[in-house]
């Protein structure tokens, strides 16, 4: 079958795509027409994400899309869409979910919405490396993270490091859990991060990525929790003046797509994608470390940060230890249980 080529996605419509989403989801409901069977004859792969272009995930992405062309003879194409083109990140997950977007990436907090069980990443101090995390994810761990995805119709392929997440904020630095106390924190879309910020003292209020920067300038909210990359990426050393070097989630970007579509595709199509996701992982988890170094230094010249002794983090964790708990029925005791032993 012959197919367009290339690697750059063409311009959207992000009002037609929200369109198309909202008609697949209503003939979902209604019993209709499968979303997957119409997924399963595509070659030309749309990839929505949410970060910008001069990030390392964007790098990523781009650098995926290429191989992919490489190594199918430019008979499969990934039209790549960043910034948020296709909309927001909910709004991606769920086209991916109902097949009318292929591809997107998302970090665990987001996919929870979908798939409980990726609770158990955004767990504060939950993760201890990036290499313990990496590695996690080939063995039993990873398998049912995987197998719990698929059955929500999110076909996981692969995953870019983000890193450490710290706070933020425009009234002071922050020691310990005292000094978080009333603050007005923004937080990612996610039950955990919400109780987390709840058991420290902080207001958390859920706002999307795109929505930080204004929030920031117009002192909507006091402060965020975000990775030190992002903070240069998206220009929020601009609207914010205190970084506290916290460490409370290890993050990162799963990378998934349409189950039914990967489904419907031939062995040889799967271990293209998987080929092209791995040179695009092997490159990341290895950059991305690098780019924080550096942007830790550029920071230190625009912004206040300041470490966390360990006397302190031990009672941020304290603070935070219930949240375990909370979660612990809907991430499953075995599967909590087993990344503590893997990923702590």
């Amino acid at each position: 079958m012959k197919t367009l080529i290339g690697t750059n996605g063409a311009s959207a419509s992000r009002r037609d795509f929200l369109k198309l989403s909202a008609a697949a989801g209503a003939a979902v409901s209604l019993g209709g027409l499968a979303t997957p069977a119409l997924a399963q004859r595509a070659r030309v792969f749309r990839f929505g994400n949410p970060q910008p272009t001069d990030s390392n995930y964007h790098k990523a992405m781009m650098m995926f899309a290429d191989e992919v062309a490489t190594l199918s003879s430019n008979k499969i194409k990934i039209e790549t869409f960043p910034n948020s083109q296709l909309g927001s990140i909910k709004e991606m997950l769920t086209a991916v979910q109902l097949g009318t977007l292929s591809m997107t990436n998302a970090t665990p907090a987001w996919y929870s919405n979908f798939v409980r069980q990726m609770d158990v990443f955004t767990l504060p101090f939950m993760i201890s490396s990036p290499d313990k995390l990496r590695a996690a994810f080939d063995g039993e761990f990873g398998s049912q993270i995987e197998s719990h995805s698929e059955a929500a119709g999110f076909k996981i392929l692969g995953s870019w490091l983000m890193g450490a997440r710290h706070m933020v904020n425009n009234v002071h630095a922050i020691h310990t859990p005292a000094d978080v106390a009333g603050l007005k924190f923004r937080v990612i879309s996610s039950q955990v991060y919400l109780q987390a910020f709840r058991a420290m003292g902080a207001n958390p209020v859920a706002l999307d990525s795109a929505e930080i920067y204004l929030a920031m300038q117009q002192k909507v909210v006091d402060g965020l929790e975000y990775p030190i990359p992002d903070l240069i990426n998206v220009k929020l050393y601009e609207v914010c003046k205190y970084v506290s070097l916290t460490n409370h989630v290890t993050d990162f970007f799963v990378v998934s797509m349409n189950k039914g579509l990967w489904d419907g595709l031939g062995s040889e199509e799967q271990g293209i994608l998987q080929a092209a996701m791995k040179k695009s992982m092997d490159w990341e988890w290895q950059i991305q470390p690098q780019t924080t170094a550096t942007a830790v230094e550029k920071l230190k010249t625009l912004m206040t940060i300041n470490d966390i002794a360990e006397a302190d983090r031990a009672l941020f964790v304290k603070a935070t230890q219930p949240v375990y708990q909370q979660f612990e029925a809907s991430i499953g005791k075995g599967l909590l249980d087993l990344a503590v032993k893997e990923l702590s």
